[in-house]
């Protein structure tokens, strides 16, 4: 899989904004089933979800967010998908390789489920999101043939190490992340700056990560994706 320059997030519940976000021009549109989604609203937004992904073939790459490993919610969220068009599942706050490996054994009873051949359907990007799961990115990148790319969960992992938002920490988290992703030779992609709307400051942070050698940004906002687009494809064109 080709790393995506630019992936949008999409709440599960606002499908009525699909077209908008696809006007934007991101090489991912990313179906979010966790933060975005309220505790009462999950399964209602997952039928939704599941049902627009069987009846439509989206242009680029079609992702979703599933819940975490230990949220309760993700076996339902990934039978869900059986029958959908998804390319990649985005596992949040992964910590282990075993978390890895319990979706991996899921996808592979679904695609066995509809006749296809175990392994060739969906791919996984974790999020690294915890202390633990920082440490453990190594393990995790090389859990799975699926994972395809490890994706940086900056927010979480500031909030649980007291690190300022645009502080020194950052290119640490991203040059650890990144690391972790060139020892399995995957390619590491940077988290969403979901405090950021100014869009100067945005692509002074895109700019950071694409010279500490991550190759995609996720984006909060619409007016974020031609920005990442045009600094990461500079750094693909090099």
């Amino acid at each position: 899989m080709t790393a995506p320059r630019s992936k949008l997030f999409l709440p599960a519940n606002r499908l009525d904004r699909l077209d908008e976000a696809l006007r934007a021009g991101a090489d991912a549109i990313s179906f979010d089933l966790e933060d975005a989604i309220a505790e009462a609203e999950k399964t209602a937004a997952r039928d939704a979800l599941a049902m627009r992904l069987r009846q439509t073939r989206l242009h680029g790459q079609v992702w979703v967010r599933v819940n975490a490993a230990d949220s309760g919610h993700i076996v339902q969220d990934l039978l869900a998908l059986q029958g959908t068009h998804v390319d990649v599942v985005n596992l949040p706050k992964a910590e282990s390789p075993a978390d890895v490996d319990f979706v991996h054994r899921w996808l592979d009873h679904l695609e066995a489920a509809s006749g296809a051949v175990p392994g060739q359907r969906f791919a996984i990007v974790p999020t690294i999101e915890t202390p633990r799961g920082l440490r453990l990115a190594a393990d995790i990148a090389a859990a799975s043939p699926r994972v395809v790319a490890l994706q940086l969960g900056a927010g979480d992992l500031r909030r649980a190490t007291g690190m300022a938002s645009g502080g020194p920490g950052m290119a640490v988290l991203r040059t650890l992340i990144n690391l972790a992703a060139a020892e399995a030779r995957l390619p590491a992609l940077d988290s969403t700056a979901a405090d950021i709307l100014d869009a100067e400051v945005f692509e002074a942070d895109a700019l950071a990560a694409c010279a500490l050698g991550l190759q995609g940004k996720s984006c909060m906002h619409a007016a974020h994706v031609a920005i990442a687009n045009r600094v990461f494809g500079q750094r693909g064109a090099q």
